[in-house]
């Protein structure tokens, strides 16, 4: 009667964890992941985190928020360190940047007067700077990316792109599908096609409007970059935050971009 009494406590403590190991799972299936509250494309802040690392210590040594307001049409980056997008060669001041999707071009600007405005040709030239100033060093062509996921990453539900270049550089990209963002010109063939940076299927990414809540960069499995999604919070957004301010003085961007592009491409200034 002993054996009998233990065979039924054992195959009771199985039946329990089997029903436990099925609840659980059910959870993270059934987990209400956060999404876009209302139709079409999203309009509010998205507020990021960026953190760089010591590749010895592995330490954050730098960390800053970079904020950005959406709405339909347009894009706005208040606050943007262009000296590490443009290699130490940005502009003067140039601290500012925003997308007008309903203008098909993109203006940066700082505290001061001046402006400058990118369109047409310009993009082309901006991306051929990219490729030889802005990731100098970098890989900037690198094949299909390993796809895994979903992921929960604080609260969003998430897919991971898992991309390898030279030099044991990894780029680890999370993306949410439940956002719809329009990114503009950040999406468009001049940043992701010819001359430009050739990353398979991000160009999809983007223009499908999906949000990227964590970029991570590694080299030889030292983590350098992280870029972190910590909100997206929904709103209407002021139709001045995403104008360019009265005062300014629009520039082309032409003259800068062709001095970027003969440095990029070895002719010198």
């Amino acid at each position: 009667m002993g054996d009998i009494g233990e065979v039924i406590r054992i195959k009771r403590t199985l039946v329990g964890l089997f029903l436990g190991l099925l609840l659980a799972e059910s959870s993270v299936f059934s987990a209400d992941y956060l999404s876009q509250s209302s139709p079409g494309y999203f309009e509010g802040v998205l507020r990021f985190v960026v953190s760089r690392y010591s590749t010895r210590s592995g330490k954050v040594v730098q960390r800053e928020q970079i904020n950005a307001l959406a709405t339909e049409k347009r894009l706005s980056i208040p606050s943007l360190d262009l000296a590490d997008v443009f290699a130490n060669n940005a502009p003067p001041g140039v601290s500012s940047a925003l997308f007008r999707h309903d203008k098909d071009d993109f203006i940066l600007y700082g505290d001061g007067v001046d402006a400058y405005r990118f369109r047409g040709h310009d993009k082309v030239l901006l991306g051929y700077a990219f490729r030889g100033l802005a990731l100098a060093g970098a890989p900037v062509d690198m094949s299909a990316p390993e796809k895994l996921g979903p992921f929960q990453l604080r609260g969003f539900k998430t897919y991971l792109y898992r991309y390898h270049g030279e030099g044991d550089i990894r780029y680890d990209m999370y993306f949410s599908r439940d956002y719809n963002v329009n990114w503009g010109a950040i999406a468009d063939s001049w940043l992701f096609g010819k001359g430009g940076l050739k990353v398979e299927e991000l160009d999809s990414l983007l223009d499908r409007g999906e949000l990227p809540v964590r970029i991570e960069v590694y080299r030889s499995g030292s983590r350098l970059l992280s870029i972190n999604l910590m909100e997206a919070e929904e709103f209407s957004v002021s139709r001045a935050s995403v104008e360019v301010p009265a005062q300014k003085i629009l520039h082309s961007s032409s003259s800068l971009l062709k001095k970027l592009a003969s440095e990029a491409i070895g002719l010198g200034p």
